[in-house]
Order: C-alpha cells, then structure tokens, then sequence
C-alpha cells in the first residue's frame, strides 16, 4: 500500500473537499455524457481501470459520509484517496494537487505499458539508471502468465 504522506499533510477541513472532489472526477470518468472541457480526459480507461473507478468511486462515497478527523487518521482512506488520485492523473494527464500538501511538481514523466502473452522470471518493464524524485513514473504489465517474479520499474540510483 503507497505512503498516503502527502494528503495526510491536508488541514482537517479540506480531507472531505478533497474526497468530494476526487469522487466527482471519478464520475466525470464513468459517465462520459458529462463533458468537462476544463479538465478533459485525455486517455479513456481500459476496463481494468474501469473496475477500479467503480470500486473507488463506492469507496470514495463511504468516505465523503465519514467524519474528516476519522477519515484523516485512517491509512486505508488516505490510500484511497491517494490512488483515485493516481489513477485520475493518468487519465487526465496532469497532476492534481491540493492546498496544503507538499508535493513536488512531477517535471518529468516515464510511461511504460508492457503488453505481452508470458512473460519470464526477472522481466523489467523499465530499467532507469539515474532518475530525479520529481519524476512520475506509471509502468503497467499485462500479461496472461509468469514464470516468475516481474518487475514494473527498476531504478538504480534516486536523486
């Protein structure tokens, strides 16, 4: 589960705007016939993802109905939130940030898409030697079977 450090850093009051916010986005994806020009979505969801929105956007209202303080100090929530935002910002192409966190700007972006029938044992969708903090970084594998442990992104050294 991915260190929710950043939106744990939101003051009390903006933990419900920000899952109200990320659920709304979450439907603008789902239901297409609500067009937002302002904030377009620049790739459509592979079914996969589309499972995923669904799952999140009931997650997400469960959230919303929740205390902010309780919802705050809950891992799995921030988490939540987290990766709904994650997953928007593929979709979207730009990152979504809030008032309040300490989030450095991605400058760089690294996608990786590996689409393949088998994969073997020590697989690397993206070997990087050198790579900036401030780099996005999105690597997916699809694969039908593995003979073994696969590795999404193998970065050497982390500046």
């Amino acid at each position: 589960m991915p260190e929710p450090i950043t939106l744990a850093a939101v003051s009390l009051a903006g933990i419900p705007v920000i899952a109200s916010f990320l659920l709304d986005r979450v439907g603008h994806v789902l239901d297409r016939r609500r067009e937002d020009r302002g904030f377009p979505v620049v790739r459509e969801p592979s079914p996969q993802q589309r499972d995923e929105l669904e799952e999140l956007q009931g997650t997400l209202s469960g959230l919303v109905a929740r205390p902010a303080a309780e919802v705050r100090n809950d891992a799995d929530a921030l988490a939540t939130m987290d990766r709904a935002r994650t997953l928007l910002e593929h979709l979207h192409d730009q990152q979504i940030d809030f008032a309040g966190e300490r989030r450095a700007p991605a400058k760089h972006r690294i996608r990786a898409f590996v689409d393949i029938e088998e994969l073997e044992d020590g697989t690397v969708a993206v070997k990087l030697r050198q790579v900036r903090a401030s780099t996005n970084i999105d690597s997916t594998i699809k694969s039908k079977s593995a003979s073994g442990p696969v590795v999404a992104v193998e970065i050497d050294t982390l500046e």
